[in-house]
């Protein structure tokens, strides 16, 4: 073995990988991966030499030189490296999500792959489009392709291509079918897919989507059936993952004013949205997706009232997930208390039903008994439950109504063929797994079934019912497996069923009973710990299942109460959604007839119904011709050119694609009866046309000799078919399309000689009767022109003369015009001159009348403005008069005034003589030292207001004097104020004395103590 050269050798993962041999040693080798730095100590029978691949491998697998796991993986990782994310495995497709966009997809595209084989260009997603468009209208059968692979490996893109590809050839004329056919994955995309910890845009239902086409190929309609939609995600969660798109779409996509109109906030206040912590995902935009799901619903017909009560819908269940309750005390029962109001005003009003109702149907849980209604409290986790019950059955029987809808407006004629594309759900195993992913990896068991008795099992038993010679090949049967989950009376799900229906059942009860019945079943694993768990060996793997929730899951049940209160909804839709579910309550309560109790239907539960829509499943694709498309995901963390060999190892094997090799190329796919292969392929026969005479078999076996294919190992005969390989079914389809192209060129050629022949003979005919016209013509031209001549002659003779008659009589009325223009010209003038006259006059006229009106106005102006000074001085007399009068009335007051201080003076006067007298008189009997009545002082402001008198001084008649009147009592002190008997004590006494004016001099009064010595 030479020590430079590619090998084989058996890697630590038990499967061969490249490397170079750079020593060899005591028999062991040391061998470099080609994958990396890493030296492998290897035995020399583990290592083999290597055949060389090319740097991007091979388009179709079966044409592996080499065929073990080593070899499948090194040729896909050499393609995906090269950005070639499409390989081939007969007509099987295998798709490796590159995690980016490739510029691969465009009409371009869809032209060159339109009609061809598989095989005859590189391996396209369009290409198995292509073939099931071509195998129907070849074969007038239904098709159908199965697209599978693990959650995030690219099954829903690789549908939306396929729809695209079959879109794009569609023959009609209109586009509207076609368009609102593709506008219809938005909206499903939208309320179906949601962010997983695997994939950002993960499909949680599954969808089984069948295009119908008329005879001609034209798309006359489609029908979508959906299958487990994963409504738990509606109310939990998981970290890092997200709800269903639609409610971020939502809450991103409307104004501000819609969100006002919604009751909305922001994505964070909703329970129901916020728990995984993901509310964004990089790479996508919830606006722009919110704009392209409203606009694909307009496409589809959906009324503008109908789209505002969806996301009333959608609106009402964020509200719901904001209810909290608390413990209450219930009438001396444990119950509980709604405490958010506002959110309960506000799922009233959105969903169109009273709030009290609503509450009442939260809080209690109402049955009925004999007639007679009872009302039992709920306690906060019951609450809690009957909570999420509800946005649970909002949402599917939304999402389930949205599908309906969409068939109703685009399944519009009746079929004739089909092609199905089958796009769901893919295999899952998560950290914990519960009731959904039983039913997902239940479904991926039955896909698994489905592929291995199309390529496998039926396959191997057509050839032994035919009788060709065949070595079996051994493959991986999960029948057992699909038994142990769904075989009556004790599958899983059957246990399950009966656990559901028993009241007092739990998740532990029924736990108990599976491990019972199943601890020794090879593909069942239970626990050596009591943890709640149970275990699969599914074809993908084993996966450990957590049994919590699974009763409750399974029967998925919505009290009566609730049912009833939301289909008298005030919103039709509303009403519509839970219209099935009351139908089912009513025929639930019916009592039936002979029994004496009232017996009640119980409804299916969700496994039963899903194991019941799977089996119709697989039914209808049996019906159909299938092709298949096996999604690989890469790597864990959808990262682009990141190729995990360990992952896309174990994705390859669970997906038995080794063994599908071998039966491809060992086996013969194409199996074609003998009268159909010899009508199809007769072509090839050359000028031997007597074949169809012969037996069936052996007109088969001339044609394969007369088409140059020989060759035994590319074909067997059995009893009543063909079996042929696929590159022998590719040699055929070529020969028989060259043939049919050399035939087609020689009928044109043929019809081409015919026509063109026709043409000319009528073109002939048509010459020969032109030439005939056209000398009429050119005759009947030279007469007309001979004519024409002479009747011009005649004409100017007689224009001649009738000419000089003209001039003349055109001179005499020329001058009489002049004249009359003459004429005309002076009496307008005239009249012009009388009309200037005329205006001047009216002008000086108007001037005249303008001077008189403005010399009246100046004569009005001076009128008024002397009326008003007449006014102003009559207004200002008026005044100066009141203004008197009030004077004068002022000095009357005052004089009557200076009368009454007159009088009232004198009055004092006399009573200051009369004490003065009393004063004499007691100063005599005192004997007081005499005073100078010139030395006594008068104060200053009093001086004024004193009159000279004979003797003393007295208070002045004047306005000051009577008003001061006061204050010369206070300084005089006279009698009035001394005691009633007189003190006679030096200083007992007050000495008063009068002032008197004398010319010029003041005077003034005070008092001085008496000397007493």
């Amino acid at each position: 073995m030479a020590s430079s050269g590619p090998v084989w050798v058996v890697g630590s993962d038990g499967y061969r990988v490249p490397g170079r041999v750079v020593s060899i040693a005591s028999g062991r080798l040391k061998v470099k991966l080609l994958d990396g730095d890493d030296v492998l100590d290897a035995k020399a029978q583990d290592v083999s030499e290597m055949t060389e691949i090319g740097e991007s491998g091979v388009e179709d697998m079966i044409q592996l030189s080499e065929l073990h796991e080593g070899a499948l993986l090194e040729n896909i990782r050499r393609r995906y490296s090269h950005e070639q994310i499409y390989t081939y495995t007969g007509s099987i497709l295998v798709a490796v999500n590159p995690y980016k966009m490739f510029n691969m997809y465009g009409m371009d595209y869809v032209r060159r792959y339109e009609g061809q084989l598989i095989g005859k260009l590189p391996a396209h997603i369009f290409a198995i489009g292509s073939a099931a468009f071509a195998h129907m209208m070849k074969a007038k059968e239904d098709q159908c392709v199965v697209i599978s692979g693990e959650s995030g490996a690219g099954k829903t893109e690789s549908t939306k291509l396929i729809m695209q590809y079959l879109a794009a050839v569609n023959k009609g004329s209109s586009s509207l079918i076609t368009e609102q056919i593709l506008e219809a994955s938005p909206i499903l995309e939208s309320f179906g897919n949601a962010k997983t910890v695997r994939n950002k845009n993960s499909s949680r239902f599954g969808k089984y989507l069948e295009i119908g086409f008329d005879s001609s190929g034209v798309i006359c309609g489609a029908k979508t059936t959906d299958y487990l939609l994963e409504k738990s995600r509606v109310c939990t969660q998981a970290e890092g993952e997200r709800n269903y798109h639609s409610f971020y779409e939502l809450c991103y996509g409307l104004s501000e004013d819609d969100k006002k109109k919604f009751g909305l906030a922001s994505v964070e206040d909703y329970f129901y949205l916020n728990q995984g912590g993901a509310s964004i995902v990089a790479g996508k935009n919830d606006v722009e997706d919110f704009v392209r799901t409203s606009n694909a619903m307009e496409v589809m017909g959906f009324p503008t009232s109908v789209r505002d009560s969806i996301f009333s819908v959608l609106a009402s269940i964020l509200h719901i997930g904001n209810l909290f309750f608390t413990k209450a005390d219930v009438k001396g029962v444990e119950g509980s208390l709604l405490e958010a109001h506002d959110e309960l005003l506000a799922i009233g009003a959105l969903l169109g039903v009273p709030h009290d109702g609503l509450r009442t149907c939260l809080t209690n849980k109402v049955t009925v008994t004999r007639g007679e209604l009872f009302k039992t409290p709920l306690k906060v986790v019951q609450a809690l439950d009957t909570r999420d019950a509800l946005a649970k059955a909002l949402y599917s029987r939304l999402f389930r109504h949205i599908v309906i809808r969409i068939n109703e407006i685009v399944l519009q004629q009746a079929k004739t063929t089909s092609v199905a594309i089958l796009d769901i759900f893919g295999f899952e195993d998560f950290h914990s797994n519960s009731f959904e992913q039983l039913c997902i990896n239940f479904a991926n068991e039955n896909l698994q079934f489905y592929f291995n008795q199309h390529i496998f099992k039926l396959e191997q038993e057509e050839y032994e019912k035919e009788q060709i010679s065949w070595s079996k090949i051994e493959f991986k049967d999960n029948q057992l497996c699909l038994d142990l989950i769904c075989k009556r009376p004790v599958g899983l799900l059957s246990i399950l069923d009966d656990e559901s229906n028993f009241p007092k059942a739990n998740d532990e009860s029924f736990l108990e009973k599976i491990h019972q019945q199943h601890a020794k079943h090879q593909y069942y694993i239970r626990p050596r710990m009591k943890n709640g768990k149970f275990g699969v060996r599914h074809y993908a793997g084993d996966v450990m299942y957590t049994v919590t929730m699974f009763l409750d899951k399974n029967r998925d049940t919505i009290r009566p109460d609730l049912i009833e209160l939301l289909h008298n909804s005030a919103i039709p839709l509303v009403g519509v959604l839970f219209e099935e579910d009351y139908i089912v309550l009513m025929e639930m309560q019916t009592t039936s007839p002979g029994s004496s109790s009232s017996r009640k239907k119980r409804a299916p539960t969700v496994a039963a119904k899903f194991n019941t829509s799977l089996a119709a499943l697989i039914a209808a694709m049996s019906q159909c011709h299938p092709y298949f498309v096996r999604c690989i995901k890469p790597n864990g963390e959808q990262r682009p050119d990141s190729f995990v060999k360990a992952m896309v190892m174990e994705q390859l094997r669970y997906s038995g694609m080794l063994e599908t090799i071998r039966i491809r190329r060992a086996g013969y796919p194409t199996r074609v009866t003998f009268d159909v292969f010899a009508r199809r392929y007769l072509i090839l026969a050359g000028s031997d046309r007597q074949l169809m005479q012969n037996e069936p078999k052996t007109a088969c076996v001339r044609i394969l000799r007369h088409a140059g294919t020989a060759n035994d190992e590319m074909y067997q005969m059995g009893k009543t078919k063909v079996f042929m390989r696929e590159a022998l079914e590719q040699v055929l389809e070529e020969a028989r399309a060259r043939m049919l192209h050399k035939y087609v060129v020689l009928l044109q050629k043929n019809t081409r000689a015919y026509v063109y022949r026709q043409r000319f003979l009528r073109a002939r005919e048509a010459a020969r009767c032109l030439q005939g016209h056209l000398r009429t013509l050119n005759l009947r031209r030279l007469f007309k022109k001979k004519r024409r001549s002479a009747v011009k002659v005649q004409a100017m003779w007689r224009m001649h003369s009738q000419r000089k008659r003209f001039i003349a009589l055109r001179d005499a009325e020329r001058e009489r015009k002049r004249r009359e223009e003459e004429e005309r010209r002076r009496q307008e003038e005239e009249r012009k001159r009388q009309a200037e006259e005329k205006r001047k006059q009216e002008e000086e006229k108007r001037r005249q009348e303008e001077e008189a009106r403005r010399q009246a106005g100046e004569a009005r102006k001076e009128i008024e403005r002397q009326r008003k000074q007449l006014e102003e001085k009559a207004r200002r007399q008026a005044i100066a008069e009141t203004e008197q009068k009030a004077f004068e009335e002022r000095e009357r007051k005052k004089l009557e005034e200076a009368a009454r201080h007159d009088a009232e003076a004198k009055r004092l006067q006399e009573e200051a003589a009369e004490m003065e007298k009393e004063a004499q008189r007691i100063a005599a009997l005192a004997r007081p030292k005499m005073v100078d009545v010139t030395k006594l002082e008068v104060p200053a402001d009093l001086v004024h207001l004193m009159d000279k008198v004979a003797g003393g001084w007295r208070p002045a008649t004047s306005e000051k004097g009577v008003g001061a009147l006061h204050k010369f009592e206070e300084v005089l002190r006279f009698p009035q104020q001394l005691a009633p008997e007189p003190d006679t004590t030096p200083f007992g006494f007050s000495k008063y004395a009068s002032t008197f004016f004398r010319e010029n001099q003041e005077y003034s009064l005070k008092t001085v103590p008496l000397d007493r010595s």
